[in-house]
């Protein structure tokens, strides 16, 4: 199976992810707010771009004017990609707003087709989407479509915060998923860190690691501790 490279001269996440991500995967990165799943979508988003494959980001949580300046506070400057279209970045954060009717997202991402010509779709976060909506039938059909979408060598990753959808609903998100990710956040020695854990990685081409530790650097991006090595 096809690895897409995520690779940056600045960092190891390449490395300490199996050396890529599977065509084929659908990926669930869960966690509570401020626990590091955007940060982590942001990278991912920047590697998958540098390294020459197209990608669609669908945001609850930016603008575009906030996400340009949020990557560039990275030094992940996508200004290019943008222009030329390679990246595709859909802002969804007015149609969320308390007075907007929030039905039918479900629906919408599906029938979005322009989300899907991409080689990789990435949504941050899909919870805060269908929370308005999310029936289990309603899910289970939405993940029948993602996988649908996957198989023609693409990737599809979305976030989610475990606290905005039932239990009934997560599982079918977790179980649904070929790679899961939760991220979290403790402290350490009087500092706040941040933690991904793989709990799932189906078609793994090669080792990875099970826990990564890491810390957000402005003008680096996300730095990997020597600790999630333990």
């Amino acid at each position: 199976m096809k690895l897409a490279r995520i690779e940056l001269s600045r960092d190891d996440v390449h490395k300490r992810l199996g050396g890529g991500i599977p065509f084929g995967s659908v990926i669930l990165i869960e966690g509570e707010e401020s626990s590091g799943k955007s940060i982590i979508c942001q990278r991912l988003a920047y590697g998958f771009l540098q390294n020459s494959y197209s990608l669609s980001y669908v945001s609850t949580q930016l603008t575009t004017t906030e996400f340009v300046k949020q990557m560039m506070s990275l030094k992940y400057n996508i200004n290019k990609k943008l222009l030329n279209g390679n990246l595709l970045y859909i802002p969804v954060y007015p149609l969320i707003s308390e007075n907007a009717i929030k039905d039918d997202f479900i629906k919408k991402i599906m029938n979005t087709r322009a989300f899907y010509e991409k080689d990789i779709v990435l949504f941050d976060s899909i919870s805060t989407l269908v929370s308005n909506d999310a029936s289990e039938v309603q899910i289970t059909d939405l993940m029948a479509f993602f996988k649908r979408i996957a198989s023609m060598n693409k990737i599809v990753i979305y976030t989610v915060n475990p606290k905005e959808l039932p239990e009934s609903v997560l599982t079918i998100l977790r179980t649904s998923a070929t790679i899961v990710i939760k991220t979290a956040t403790y402290s350490f020695g009087g500092n706040l860190k941040n933690s991904a854990k793989i709990e799932k990685y189906n078609f793994a081409r090669s080792s990875f690691q099970k826990v990564m530790v890491f810390r957000v650097d402005p003008g680096l991006g996300i730095a990997v501790e020597i600790s999630s090595v333990a």
